[in-house]
């Protein structure tokens, strides 16, 4: 009998050490890794290939120098270098020229036709990754970020179909970390790339060895690189809401023991007392509704608070990525629930500081700006306290505009969801569901049909700098993205005049 523990616990050690020698942390241990992908080396023959015109690509020549007390950046995945929406970039213009003779919309430094996306691109050194659907396939394309020029492509066949007829593109953006990117498409096929040759180095179907269901629209929220995993908002019936993965071999690090349902956020990572942790706003498609904000160890996978925060309607879901400050994280959703500011505690604990009415995001990720937070709650411009989540000002933001572009607009379709439509009074444009970025002490706006706009927001109010349209067209729900002095636009549906675009503007 004495010999029977030492016999038990012998044999407990012999089939959890080989679990161990993986990385798994020990309360992950029931986590076995459902299907390891098969990891692919990248021949040491293989060369960048030369980069070639884009088949629908248009290019009027370079870009402007940059000045000499330019400051510029990358923007290497969702929400920019610093995930908040945020560039460190300098030295950039606050307007667009005007459009040259006869043209109505200013002319851009480049554009490529896309298809089916609301996918931002990521952008790494000169190298840009477009990530869209044509046709029956999903397509990640490598192009020149100056010239729009094509340096690879990979696709693979998708069946995925919105339940609510939006598009049936990727929604995810591309991660670029070293010279790996990684792409996640809205059936939840995940993918690793080399950057400068696009050789796959290995890929996954998370929907299916993970039990995820595609949700309300598909697999939305885009991969996060902390350190040395990738880090996925899945919310997978097999293992949890959150799955971590070696960056490099794709092998299964750690997954969460929450069962929140995946939301549409991207996770992000912030240090706070000294230690790195992992937020996470979940809340999808599940019955009840129930979701809200994860506090994960990154490098282990604990849990170490789960906050609940979502609305009590089934049609909603957790959109927007928690915005950080210190100690403490804001969080908000449309549909009834708004937002709520929540502190970290030295312990790893989570204490609620206030709740608000003042601001709900649909999707868009607010902005923190000198203790500000600004974003738009539906259509409305918010400037709100962040200590207190006081309402500053608030306003609907529009823009006179000339009759052609007023009657040019009257054929678009409303919004299928919510009572606002993007219809306004004549002679008058509203921003609608618009986006924010801040970069050289300015917001850059992108209203929803395509009006762009340079904003001087502060708590005394709201100023447009310069304003212009860009092209009329509905669903323009995709954030700039800035790098190097070239703004980037994604033009999601076609227009009268033109197709599906990414276009590319010099602010240099």
């Amino acid at each position: 009998m004495g010999m029977a523990p030492f016999i038990v616990n012998c044999l407990l050690l012999y089939l959890v050490a080989p679990l161990l020698s993986q990385g798994f942390a020990a309360d992950s241990l029931q986590h076995i890794d459902p299907a390891p992908p098969h990891f692919f080396p990248k021949p040491q023959d293989i060369k960048q290939p030369s980069a070639i015109k884009y088949s629908s690509g248009f290019c009027s020549g370079k870009p402007q120098s940059l000045t000499s007390l330019a400051a510029t950046s990358d923007w290497p995945c969702f929400l920019g270098p610093s995930h908040d929406g945020t560039s460190p970039e300098t030295g950039i213009r606050d307007h667009l020229n005007p459009p040259p003779s006869g043209q109505t919309y200013p002319a851009p430094l480049w554009s490529v036709t896309k298809g089916e996306s609301y996918s931002a691109p990521s952008i790494k050194g000169n190298k840009l990754i477009l990530f869209h659907r044509l046709h029956e396939n999903e397509v990640i394309e490598c192009l020149d970020a100056i010239s729009g020029d094509l340096y690879w492509s990979y696709n693979y066949p998708t069946t995925y179909k919105d339940r609510f007829n939006y598009l049936n593109g990727p929604r995810a953006s591309p991660a670029i970390d070293e010279n790996h990117v990684y792409t996640c498409g809205a059936q939840g096929m995940l993918h690793c790339f080399d950057l400068n040759t696009g050789h796959l180095y290995w890929k996954r179907n998370l929907l299916r060895e993970f039990e995820a269901d595609e949700g309300f629209f598909g697999f939305t929220p885009s991969p996060l690189i902390e350190k040395e995993i990738l880090i996925l908002n899945i919310g997978g019936k097999r293992g949890g809401t959150v799955v971590a993965l070696n960056k490099y071999k794709g092998t299964l690090k750690w997954l969460s023991d929450n069962h929140w349902d995946r939301s549409y956020a991207t996770p992000v990572v912030s240090t706070m007392h000294n230690k790195r942790i992992l937020f996470v706003f979940a809340g999808g498609m599940s019955d009840p509704p129930v979701g809200g904000l994860l506090g994960i160890d990154p490098e282990s996978g604990k849990i170490h608070f789960s906050h609940p925060w979502r609305s009590p309607r089934y049609f909603s879901a957790n959109a927007s990525s928690p915005v950080i400050s210190g100690n403490r994280i804001f969080v908000s959703s449309s549909y009834d629930i708004y937002g709520a500011m929540i502190e970290i505690q030295q312990d790893m604990t989570d204490k609620l500081v206030y709740k608000t009415r003042n601001y709900a995001s649909h999707w868009m990720t607010p902005i923190l700006r000198n203790g500000h937070l600004y974003g738009f709650f539906n259509n409305i411009l918010v400037c709100m306290e962040w200590e207190t989540g006081t309402l500053v000002w608030k306003q609907i933001l529009k823009q006179v505009e000339n009759d052609n572009e007023v009657e040019s607009r009257k054929s678009l379709p409303g919004r299928k969801f919510g009572a606002d439509q993007y219809r306004e009074p004549p002679g008058k444009q509203g921003f609608g569901f618009a986006s924010l970025i801040w970069a050289d002490n300015h917001f850059i706006c992108l209203g929803e049909t395509g009006l762009l706009a340079w904003l001087d927001l502060s708590p005394k109010g709201c100023r447009i700098i310069s304003s212009c349209r860009l092209f009329t067209a509905s669903q323009t729900w995709t954030a700039p993205v800035l790098s190097k002095g070239l703004l980037y636009i994604n033009q999601n549906l076609p227009s009268e005049n033109s197709p599906s675009r990414l276009l590319c503007y010099d602010l240099r």
